[in-house]
């Protein structure tokens, strides 16, 4: 099974969902506490960073 399949295109995520998910990504990374909370806020951050820049390329 390919893990391809499993990413979302930019034509199908909500513009305003992923901002507003970028936005607490952001805020729970400044609020992370301890080197786990700080590595899960990263990667949640630039999983939030990379759909918001994914449907840039579409519009």
């Amino acid at each position: 099974m390919s893990r391809v399949n499993d990413a979302e295109k930019g034509s199908d995520i909500d513009p305003q969902e992923a901002q507003q998910t970028l936005e607490i990504a952001e805020a729970n990374l400044q609020k992370a506490e301890g080197k786990r909370q700080t590595i899960e806020a990263n990667l949640a951050l630039r999983r939030a960073r990379t759909r918001v820049e994914a449907i840039n390329v579409i519009s």
